[in-house]
C-alpha cells in the first residue's frame, strides 16, 4: 500500500490534469459581494473532516483543495501587488467524515500528502485528532513536521511514540514578521477544553494555560502588532474569553484576532473594538475571509487609541464561480500547475479507495435539519423507522424487544437522492462505534433514560461534578451551537422565531421571495447580516432532539413489559448517569455487554440500502 501511495503523490505531482473533480457539479452563477482587502488578509478553513474533494452533489461547495490551493496562490498574488500580505490558516478538525480520509487502511493514508501541498502559515489540532492513539500520533509524525514550525499546541501534550517522554504535541507559540507589511505578529494554537482524547495526550485547560510562565512572557512582549490566536474552539466561549482578557491585562489595545472552529458554523464576534473571532463553516463549504486594516508595523509605530483597526469579513461559497470572481480570472487564467495537480492527485486517491462503487440509489433526499425529525424526509425518521428496525438483532436474544437509542451526533450529513457509494456511507455516518445493550429492562425505565437523554444538559447541570468529564456532544455541533444562542449561519440570534417552543417548530424565518436566487447560509453575526460573499435565499432548519429511539420488535399496539436497552457505544457514560436519575440499579459498563458484535451503525446503513435500494438496471 506504501508503494501505491508513492506512485500516486508521483503521478499527480507530474502529470498534466484538470482542476476540481471529474464528477462534481459545476458552480451556479449568483450574485456576489466584493471582498474588502486590507494591510493584512487571511483565508481560513476549519473542521474539513476530510472534504478535500468537494461536494460532488452540491454546485455551491464543488471546489476541491487542489482548487484551493489554486485560490490561496492567486489570492497572494492580489495582496502582495498591493504591498499586503496574505496569510492562510487552518483551525482544526482535518479528520473523519469523509471517504477520503476514513476508508485507508490505515486511516488517513492518503490525505496527509494531499493537505501538504497546501501552504498554511498557521494551523492547529481539533478533537478529532486526538480521539485515538493512531490519529494522534500521525499528527506529530506526519502533521507537524509537513507544516515545520506552523503547527502550533499550546494547551496539548503527547507521549512520544518512540521514547514515552511527555512533549509538546508541536511549538507553543510563534513569533514572525510579515513580508510585505512587516506587521509583528504573536501567534498561538489552541484547543477547547476537550476531555476524550486517547490517554497517550494531555489537553491543558485554557484557563491554566493562560497562567503558565511562557504564555505569560509572550504576551507581555512589547514588539508586537497584532496577537493572532488559531484554535479548534468556538469564538464564543470561555476559553476564547480567557484568552482575551489574559492579553488585555499587558495590552488594553493591541489589535487581536482569533479564527475558531468545532461548532461547524460560520460565524464573526466582537470582543472589543480591536478584537474578532471568525469561524468558517465546515466540510470545506467556506473559505472564510478576513481583512484588517490600520494596524502599526515594525516601521509604522501608530500610538495606542491613534487609529481604531478596521475588521472586515466574508464567507466564501467553496466554489469556483466565486473564485474566479474574487480573483478576476477565468477557467483559463486561474488554475496553477500545482492546483492542477493536487486536483488529480485526488482524483487519483479516490479512485484506489474506489470512493464511487455504488451501493444502492436513494430515491429522494433525505435530510437532517431541513425538515421535522419524525417527518418522512428527515433521514432520522428513516433510521428510526426502518434501518434500526430491519438490522438490528442478536441471535441470543431472539424475541426479545429492543429498544435502540441513537444519538442524532452520529449522523454527520444528509442523503441525497442519487447513486448511495462508498464514500456516501462514510460521510453519511463515519463513526466506528459499535452497540451495546443492557438486558431486560422496564419498557418504562428505557423510556425515561430517552427522556433524560434528550432534556440534557439542563437536567444534569444540578450533578455537574458528576459530569464534568462528558463533552456534551450528543447532537451535532451545529445543533449543540443553536442550543447555546450561537446559530449565526443561518438566522440571526435576535429572531423572534428563536423564542418558539422547540418541538417542530421552523428555527429560522422564510426566504425573502424577491430575491431570485439559490438557496444557502444567509448569515448573521457582529459585522452585520452581509458576510456571505453569495446572495442566497434563507433555507428553513428544524432543531432535532439529542438521540432518536426504535422498537426494533413489533408488538402491536402493546408497550412491551421489558426490553433490551441497546445504545451506540460512545454514549456509554451519558446512558451511565441517565440511567442514575430513571434509578436504575445498574452500573451500567458492568452490566452491559456488546449487541452487535463488530458491526456499526455505517454497516447497517450500507446493509439497508443494499437490501432495500438497489439501482434501477
Amino acid at each position: 500500500m506504501a508503494s501505491d501511495l508513492r506512485a500516486l503523490v508521483i503521478l499527480g505531482l507530474f502529470s498534466a490534469a484538470e482542476a476540481i473533480q471529474p464528477s462534481a457539479p459545476d458552480p451556479i452563477a449568483a450574485p456576489l459581494r466584493d471582498l474588502k482587502w486590507g494591510q493584512l488578509n487571511f483565508l481560513h478553513t476549519t473542521d474539513t473532516h476530510g472534504w478535500l474533494a468537494g461536494h460532488l452533489q452540491e454546485p455551491s461547495y464543488s471546489a476541491d483543495w487542489g482548487d484551493y490551493v489554486s485560490f490561496a496562490t492567486r489570492m497572494r498574488e492580489i495582496a502582495e501587488s498591493r504591498g499586503q500580505d496574505l496569510l492562510v490558516i487552518d483551525t482544526g478538525d482535518r479528520v473523519e467524515g469523509n471517504g477520503l480520509y476514513d476508508s485507508s487502511e490505515p486511516k488517513g493514508l492518503y490525505i496527509s500528502e494531499i493537505l501538504r501541498q497546501q501552504h498554511i502559515d498557521v494551523l492547529s489540532s481539533g478533537n478529532h485528532e486526538l480521539y485515538k492513539k493512531n490519529t494522534s500520533e500521525a499528527e506529530f509524525l506526519k502533521t507537524v513536521p509537513n507544516f515545520q514550525g506552523h503547527y502550533l499546541a499550546s494547551n496539548i501534550d503527547i507521549f512520544h511514540p518512540e521514547t514515552g517522554e511527555l512533549v509538546p504535541l508541536a511549538p507553543r507559540s510563534r513569533k514572525f514578521t510579515t513580508e510585505k507589511q512587516g506587521i509583528r505578529v504573536v501567534s498561538f494554537g489552541f484547543l477547547f477544553d476537550f476531555t476524550m482524547n486517547y490517554n497517550n495526550t494531555v489537553v491543558q485547560p485554557v484557563e491554566e494555560t493562560v497562567k503558565e510562565r511562557w504564555f505569560q512572557e509572550a504576551i507581555h512582549d512589547q514588539e508586537v502588532d497584532l496577537f493572532l490566536v488559531v484554535g479548534h474552539v468556538p469564538v464564543r466561549s470561555k476559553e476564547y474569553d480567557a484568552i482575551f482578557r489574559a492579553i488585555r491585562v499587558s495590552h488594553p489595545d493591541t489589535p487581536i484576532q482569533f479564527f475558531g472552529g468545532h461548532y461547524h458554523i460560520r460565524d464573526c464576534a466582537r470582543y472589543d473594538s480591536n478584537a474578532y473571532g471568525l469561524a468558517s463553516g465546515r466540510f470545506m463549504e467556506t473559505i472564510g475571509f478576513m481583512s484588517i486594516d490600520g494596524l502599526s508595523t515594525k516601521d509604522n509605530q501608530l500610538k495606542p487609541g491613534h487609529l481604531t483597526p478596521i475588521f472586515e469579513r466574508r464567507y466564501i461559497d467553496n466554489n469556483l464561480f466565486s473564485f474566479h470572481h474574487h480573483t478576476g480570472l477565468d477557467w483559463t487564467t486561474f488554475p496553477t500547475e500545482h492546483g492542477r495537480k493536487v486536483s488529480h492527485l485526488i482524483q487519483q486517491s479516490r479512485s484506489a479507495l474506489q470512493l464511487d462503487e455504488i451501493y444502492g440509489c436513494i430515491p429522494k433526499t433525505l435530510w437532517m435539519s431541513r425538515s421535522p425529525y419524525n417527518a418522512q424526509d428527515s433521514i432520522y425518521s428513516w433510521l428510526q423507522k426502518k434501518v434500526l428496525p430491519d438490522m438490528l438483532s442478536n441471535e441470543t436474544r431472539q424475541g426479545k424487544p429492543a429498544f435502540a437509542i441513537v444519538n442524532t451526533g452520529a449522523i454527520r450529513f444528509d442523503l441525497f437522492k442519487g447513486q448511495f457509494t462508498r464514500d456516501s456511507a462514510f460521510i453519511v455516518s463515519p463513526f466506528t462505534s459499535g452497540f451495546r445493550y443492557l438486558k431486560d429492562i422496564p419498557y418504562d425505565k428505557a423510556a425515561l433514560v430517552l427522556e433524560v437523554l434528550n432534556k440534557q444538559p439542563k437536567i444534569f447541570t444540578a450533578t455537574r461534578d458528576l459530569t464534568d468529564s462528558l463533552p456534551w456532544a450528543l447532537a451535532t455541533p451545529e445543533q449543540a451551537a443553536y442550543g447555546n444562542g450561537f446559530g449565526t449561519s443561518r438566522v440571526r440570534r435576535d429572531d423572534p422565531i428563536l423564542n418558539m417552543p422547540m418541538d417542530q417548530k421552523p428555527m429560522f424565518s422564510n426566504a425573502d421571495s424577491r430575491l431570485e436566487v439559490i438557496p444557502g447560509y444567509t448569515t448573521a453575526d457582529d459585522l452585520g447580516v452581509d458576510g456571505d460573499d453569495t446572495v442566497h435565499s434563507t433555507i428553513g432548519f428544524y432543531q432535532i432532539p439529542n438521540c432518536i429511539n426504535a422498537l426494533t420488535f413489533d408488538t402491536g399496539s402493546a408497550v412491551p413489559e421489558s426490553v433490551d436497552l441497546v445504545y451506540i457505544d460512545f454514549i456509554e457514560p451519558y446512558v451511565a448517569l441517565a440511567a442514575k436519575f430513571a434509578a436504575l440499579d445498574i452500573d451500567v459498563p458492568q452490566e452491559s455487554d456488546v449487541y452487535m458484535p463488530s458491526i456499526t451503525l455505517t454497516d447497517l446503513i450500507v446493509d439497508w440500502v443494499k437490501a432495500n435500494w438497489a439501482c434501477a438496471a
